[in-house]
């Protein structure tokens, strides 16, 4: 099974993590960048529905018209070519703008400099009423006209399904904020799976069945309930999520870990995983996955969201959501290890909701503590378990600790002798990231289950925020140590493995 699907470009630098550093080269060589202060980089090999902020339609030639001086105007997306544009180098840090089903590209109507003037499609004639500058803030780009230095604007703020789409002089405004959201034509995905029917597959788990080894899965937005296990005999999956939105695809159970399993037992806390990722060489971008147990209706328990126990994991704009014991970042067997990378994600919950004897790395993430309605005690986010002959466990690499418990109510973490072990001595460092007023200041450190948190390996690197302290219980790391304690020291093993971005 094979269909062409929509992905992001990142997706391709993830595709093969164990060559990421080359692929990431090759892209920088064929990504054009903006050079205007606050520009994006925008991949000119791949066709985008630019989406406006100010209505959610997406631009588009009025009737689908192929005609020269069809009008641009916005429509609610439905999928069609002639949605769908790509970006053209023209130089100086200007691009022409085709539209996909005419080959046509981008044009002031006759050259004009007029607030107003009509935008349209025209042959390329390599004149700069048809070159645009794209600069972004804060996920949204704003489109400037080269020749009149006036920006693509959504006439007289429209709402509705074809609104004339005409220039204007920068305002700022929403209805000249556009967001680039990457169409078909990228790379093909090997199954996809929809809810509505429209896919290969309705369920994710079923997909995974008939995958091969070295597969793509592409979701489609919607919510998947039910359990997920990616066993190890399946390497190199990839999951994506179709929007680039990580919320828009969820994937979730409820299962709790004193939850009845339906044999006469209960599910215990890894049993209780929305999902299981047992599979080497693991890539998922852009969704959520969630355990979905609702606590303050059925009281506190471990709720598992993801297990993660393969080798050379990656995780890029992904959500993991739930309460106690979200991510289970775990290995095999206490002789082996669990490498993890995880970009620009965000992981929510409570008590220990990070935790195991896995290599972890949280790259630019968001690490977000709920409260449990407790003005002293929220939770702890960290409970490793690292043994000790690895100097590796968990490393959050300039994130963001936030949350919505009261001032100075959660703690950093404590070490978790899994099982009663008396060989894991949890390593932690929190290097270079940014601590909210919600952490425990004087002492953010807790003993666990007769493990003091002395004798694991906890530290600090360079924090700042509210939260960020340093005091005789918060060991810091010397400037010498911390060079041994970079992300490729946690991450490359004994194969080299570099996934970083």
């Amino acid at each position: 099974m094979s269909s062409s699907t929509s992905v992001r470009p990142s997706r391709r630098r993830r595709l093969a993590a164990a060559v990421a550093f080359l692929v990431g080269a090759v892209l920088a060589a064929a990504t054009a960048l903006v050079t205007a202060t606050g520009a994006q980089a925008v991949e000119t090999g791949v066709w985008y529905n630019v989406e406006s902020r100010h209505s959610g339609l997406v631009l588009g030639i009025r009737a689908a018209s192929t005609a020269g001086g069809a009008e641009l105007v916005q429509w609610s997306s439905n999928g069609s070519h002639d949605q769908q544009f790509r970006f053209v180098d023209a130089g100086g840090g200007y691009f022409k703008i085709q539209v996909r089903h005419s080959g046509q590209v981008l044009d002031v109507a006759s050259g004009s400099t007029a607030d107003g003037a009509k935008v349209q499609q025209w042959g390329d004639a390599g004149s700069t009423n048809q070159q645009w500058r794209i600069t972004e803030s804060g996920g949204y780009a704003t489109i400037v006209n080269r020749a009149s230095g006036k920006a693509l604007d959504v006439w007289e703020w429209s709402t509705t399904n074809g609104g004339r789409i005409s220039q204007y002089t920068a305002t700022g405004g929403t209805n000249q904020q556009w967001r680039l959201v990457p169409a078909a034509g990228d790379i093909e995905a090997d199954i996809v799976v929809a809810a509505d029917g429209s896919g290969d597959y309705t369920g994710v788990q079923a997909a995974v069945n008939a995958a091969a080894s070295g597969s793509t899965i592409l979701i489609k937005a919607g919510t998947y309930k039910g359990a997920v296990t990616v066993p190890s005999s399946k390497t190199g999956l990839t999951f994506v999520g179709a929007t680039g939105n990580a919320a828009d695809v969820v994937i979730h159970e409820n299962r709790c870990a004193g939850c009845s399993n339906g044999s006469g037992g209960t599910w215990g806390t890894s049993g209780s995983a929305s999902v299981l990722l047992q599979g080497a060489d693991f890539t998922a971008e852009d969704l959520t996955f969630a355990n979905t147990y609702d606590e303050a209706a059925n009281g506190a328990s471990q709720a598992v969201a993801v297990k993660v126990q393969g080798d050379r994991m990656v995780f890029d704009n992904v959500r993991f959501l739930g309460n106690q014991d979200t991510l289970l970042t775990d290995s095999g067997s206490a002789t082996t290890v669990s490498r993890q990378y995880y970009h620009d994600c965000y992981v929510e919950g409570d008590v220990d909701f990070i935790f195991g004897r896995g290599t972890a790395v949280f790259d630019g993430c968001r690490i977000h503590s709920l409260s449990r309605g407790s003005t002293t005690n929220n939770g702890y986010i960290v409970a490793p378990s690292t043994e000790i002959t690895n100097p590796y466990g968990m490393l959050f690499h300039r994130c963001s600790l936030t949350s919505n418990a009261p001032a100075g109510s959660v703690y950093l973490g404590r070490p978790w002798p899994a099982g009663g072990s008396t060989t894991a001595r949890g390593q932690v460092l929190y290097r270079e990231t940014t601590m909210g007023a919600h952490l425990r200041t004087a002492e953010p450190w807790s003993d666990m289950s007769g493990l003091a948190w002395e004798d694991a390996r906890l530290r600090e690197y360079q924090n700042t925020g509210p939260g960020a302290a340093v005091n005789g219980n918060r060991p810091q790391m010397s400037a010498s140590e911390a060079a041994n304690y970079e992300m490729v020291d946690y991450l490359r093993g004994s194969d080299g493995w570099n996934p970083i971005r």
